[in-house]
């Protein structure tokens, strides 16, 4: 894949230390990935759970992010914001703008395994991808050790039974290991332009 197919793509994830420790592997691997492309990683800042790994992931290849929070968030997940460079930390007011900016920066959206946050970061994509008021973006769950699975399950039923459109989840996809995120963008980016 060429380095300039993707400029940023955003991360959410659990910021938990109590996270299952089986996900943090891949999830290092997924910012470690990402960096080797060249590919500016967007995360909500944190230097613990998943979200920690994906940024010493990044960092393992001298990759470059993009932190976007909040001021309460910054204080309960960043030990140390020294550890971000110039123009990398980005403090804003509200939730509701992090996760604007954080959306419309990225090129596509990952969601590693997480709880509430995560649900309302990718709940909210769906939500305006529905009204049609901001750009669709392909997401994809990083479903390691089928962490997701509940949640495909969940898509399919609302789909079964009229809750939701087949166009309104065109832009999901599902990828096991970080080795398929990029094929995963591309059949999200491909049923997008149907």
């Amino acid at each position: 894949m060429p380095k300039s197919k993707y400029k940023a793509i955003a991360i959410f994830g659990s910021t938990s230390d109590e996270i299952n420790p089986a996900f943090r592997k891949p999830t290092f691997e997924t910012g470690a990935l990402l960096a080797k492309n060249g590919i500016t990683m967007i995360f909500g800042v944190g230097d613990n759970g998943l979200m920690g790994e994906s940024f010493r992931g990044v960092r393992s290849e001298n990759g470059k992010v993009l932190g976007i929070t909040i001021p309460s968030l910054l204080k309960k997940q960043c030990a140390d914001p020294s550890i971000y460079h110039k123009g990398e930390l980005h403090v804003v007011k509200t939730l509701h703008i992090r996760k604007h900016l954080m959306m419309e920066k990225a090129d596509a959206l990952l969601i590693a395994p997480g709880g509430w946050g995560t649900l309302d970061e990718i709940g909210s994509h769906g939500v305006h991808a529905k009204l049609g008021d901001r750009a669709v973006k392909p997401v994809i769950f990083l479903n390691f050790g089928g962490f997701w699975n509940p949640v495909k399950d969940l898509l399919k039923n609302m789909l079964k039974n009229g809750a939701v459109k087949e166009k309104q989840l065109a832009f999901v996809d599902y990828a096991n290991t970080p080795d398929e995120i990029f094929d995963a963008i591309e059949r999200a980016k491909k049923r997008l332009k149907k």
